[in-house]
């Protein structure tokens, strides 16, 4: 038995796993990391978005390579099969610990946000509290109360960017040139500073056992990177053509800077209302990291699921008090953004490979006939 039973109470569609990796990668980082591959590529930093759309598209094949070999088995069991009970439940655990990092750096991030933009002597407590809060509630309900919020994240990032459409009308296209005129290696330096941005798409190594039609899962995972190198593409562009340099590397969340000259009738602080909307978005995400990690807590220890969760949660909450400053947040990015090169993109491609040596070495020769 593999734990995941085919109920559809608990199961989701394939088309649902589109909703489902968008909303994952599309997150908190999406506020900043303009700022952040502009210092490295200057006006080519477009390039960059691409070439992590090409290596997210290289590791969703590398994924569905092992996966599908493992049926019913999520990232857990197919290593605990692969390598042992021990070697098996060391890896787990490491990858436990990455998933717990990388959404307490979406919550803290998130809780900065909030206290720049809206609510200065609100404590970061507080609103890590808040979003922990709604995190539980919300991974309690299981994966389909996730995909639906994430359908809702989804259109609220499509309804984002159709508001960029002001900020263009003051676009200066002269900040895309000249074009390409860096390195290769200065590319590849930009990619790595987008890392913690597109990071999302690995949970569907936890994901795919509870897709119901799994033959039609590739595409919608694919799907999904298109969807969010298009997205990110679409912030990279309006900030490149409406900042000038100097004033990208000295704005530390473009995006929503730049939604500062929107003006309604009706309401005048529209980033208000997207910094609000942001909880929105990112709750998804930072659910999905809470339940796989909590998934996978069990199968190192004998807790249950439910503790497991209720562990991590209360984890995530005591780390959080520990981040107060700017520096403090800044060096987790880098933590984070580090971190995730390897778990995210080398880890992946490095197992794929493994089991396929693997079981080809486990087969016996011409078949298995006998001489």
């Amino acid at each position: 038995m593999n734990g995941y039973p085919d109920s559809p109470r608990i199961s989701v569609r394939a088309y649902l796993l589109f909703f489902i990796i968008t909303t994952a990668q599309v997150g908190v980082g999406g506020a900043s990391f303009q700022r952040k591959i502009y210092k490295m590529v200057g006006q080519d930093s477009w390039v960059t978005v691409l070439i992590a759309g090409l290596f997210c598209h290289l590791v969703i094949v590398a994924m569905f390579s092992f996966l599908k070999k493992y049926p019913g088995q999520d990232l857990y069991g197919i290593q605990k099969e692969a390598f042992g009970k021990w070697l098996g439940g060391a890896l787990s655990f490491l990858y436990v610990a990455y998933l717990i990092l990388i959404a307490l750096t979406i919550i803290r991030n998130y809780a900065e946000i909030v206290q720049t933009w809206i609510f200065p002597d609100m404590p970061p407590w507080f609103l890590a509290l808040m979003v922990l809060a709604l995190t539980l509630y919300g991974v309690l309900g299981g994966i389909r109360v996730i995909a639906g919020i994430g359908f809702v994240s989804v259109l609220i990032i499509t309804l984002e960017m159709l508001l960029f459409y002001y900020p263009l009308q003051y676009a200066d296209w002269g900040y895309l040139l000249p074009v390409m005129n860096h390195s290769p290696r200065d590319f590849l330096k930009g990619t790595q500073e987008i890392s913690f941005s597109v990071v999302g798409f690995e949970l569907l190594m936890f994901v795919l056992p509870f897709i119901r039609d799994t033959t039609k899962a590739p595409r919608y995972a694919h799907f999904a990177i298109v969807f969010t190198t298009f997205t990110y593409l679409v912030y990279m562009f309006t900030a490149l053509v409406y900042f000038s340099g100097g004033q990208l590397i000295h704005t530390i969340w473009p995006t929503l800077t730049l939604l500062k000259i929107v003006e309604f009738p009706f309401i005048e602080r529209v980033e208000y209302i997207t910094v609000s909307l942001y909880l929105i978005g990112i709750l998804p995400n930072v659910m999905l990291y809470v339940w796989s990690a909590s998934r996978g807590i069990p199968k190192m220890s004998p807790l249950k699921e439910k503790a497991s969760l209720y562990l991590v949660v209360v984890i995530l909450f005591v780390i959080c008090t520990f981040f107060s400053s700017r520096l403090e947040i800044r060096r987790l990015n880098e933590i984070s953004g580090q971190v995730s090169i390897y778990m995210a993109f080398a880890y992946p491609l490095l197992l794929s490979m493994l089991l396929f040596f693997k079981r080809r070495g486990v087969q016996p020769p011409n078949g298995g006939d006998s001489p």
